[in-house]
């Protein structure tokens, strides 16, 4: 039987990025992954400009992943007929979004966790948890070649194994996602050639399409549709989307979809709790609303820092994550619902798309805040709401 400090279930960005942090302090981490990189990965590829910083505080910069990522100038979105294009600054300046090419990056961000310390383990999945004294103290894992099982006992079991967290769900901690509950498809495509500095997001009546430039001239290509069965494929779906936007249309004609097309229903991921006795959840494990707002891989960056950071406090390490967690991300969260408020009521999103197309200091602030390049309270100010509601 292995004893270790901490097995980390998932090896994607959070997941790689706490290993890599309690590794080079000299932590005896496992890091299980269920798959084997590079891996394809439905995510939406749009990652804002934080990510650096998290990155570097791992021991990452950004000339050691500039090749799995492209830099965007931010987002355009459309709505009912206008266009706003979402910028980022923080005190220094203007700041870069990143689209990124998840199957290199999470790679890179993986074998960067051996390199800090961690033993990374492929083709491996956690069947069962075991405990102890009243806390999570370990768990059965199955080589899925092999089919043998193993127990491990670990001083903290991590879930970084995202929105179907196989964790979360031994753990009890699921909830249903109720509101939004849409089907998120992803694709890649090739030879769209005049998009490639920036991303862009059209939003119509119940649904979205974005669109991300990624490296080595891919465009990916994602889209939230309503939670419904229609009876059709979800290739017949996607296609329908992209037809019923005529600007997207517009932009993909004469390319190449170079993908199959990938989805998870519904989008979003609800827990009722984040961190317990010999427990720790991270990244889309812990929860997150939907990927609207760009924010998912920066959030699973700085949680995953803000759970490294409550281990090395000791003491009551399940309650100071929690409140970590809750200084991080309560008001970005709340940010988020509000755009989701928006994205409800169509007319109110196209108003404020309007009002925003005319006041480029309002639309600075709200990127900026959706970015995480500064408060996210800045942008849900009163005054700030004002700005973009009135007339």
């Amino acid at each position: 039987m292995t004893t270790i400090d901490a097995l980390i279930v998932g090896a994607g960005p959070a997941g790689s990025a706490m290993a890599a942090g309690l590794g080079r302090a000299g932590a005896r981490v496992l890091l299980l992954e269920w798959a084997h990189h590079p891996r394809p990965k439905a995510c939406a590829e749009y990652a804002s400009p934080r990510i650096v910083e998290e990155l570097t505080h791992i021991g990452l910069a950004p000339e050691a992943w500039s090749d799995e990522a492209v830099p965007l100038s931010g987002m355009h979105l459309h709505a009912g007929g206008h266009a706003v294009k979402i910028a980022y600054a923080d005190q220094f300046g203007s700041r870069r979004a990143w689209g990124i090419d998840r199957r290199r990056f999470d790679e890179r961000l993986a074998r960067h966790a051996v390199d800090s310390g961690a033993q990374l383990r492929e083709g491996a999945r956690v069947v069962e948890l075991t405990h102890g004294g009243g806390r999570v103290s370990g768990a059965r894992i199955r080589d899925m070649r092999t089919r043998r099982t193993e127990t491990i006992e670990a001083d903290w079991v991590i879930g970084a194994d995202g929105a179907r967290s196989t964790v979360a769900r031994l753990l009890g901690v699921d909830r249903a996602v109720r509101f939004p509950r849409r089907l998120g498809l992803i694709a890649h495509y090739a030879g769209v050639t005049d998009l490639t500095d920036h991303g862009e997001m059209h939003v119509g009546r119940g649904w979205y399409v974005g669109l991300a430039p990624t490296p080595g001239g891919e465009l990916n290509v994602g889209m939230a549709l309503p939670m419904v069965d229609s009876g059709r494929s979800a290739e017949l779906r996607f296609e329908a989307a992209i037809d019923a936007l005529p600007a997207v249309a517009g932009r993909l004609a004469g390319s190449t979809r170079i993908s199959p097309i990938r989805g998870a229903a519904p989008i979003g991921h609800r827990v009722n709790n984040a961190a317990g006795p010999g427990w720790i959840l991270i990244g889309d494990a812990a929860g997150f609303v939907d990927p609207f707002t760009g924010e998912g891989i920066h959030r699973a960056l700085r949680s995953a820092r803000a759970a490294a950071d409550a281990l090395a406090a000791g003491g009551d390490v399940a309650a100071t994550y929690r409140r970590a967690r809750r200084r991080a991300f309560a008001a970005k969260t709340a940010l988020s619902w509000l755009v989701q408020g928006f994205l409800a009521i169509p007319p109110l999103l196209e108003h404020a798309v309007e009002r925003l197309e005319a006041r480029p200091s309002a639309t600075l602030l709200l990127g900026s805040a959706l970015g995480d390049c500064r408060p996210a309270t800045d942008a849900l100010s009163p005054r700030a709401l004002f700005e973009v509601l009135r007339p």
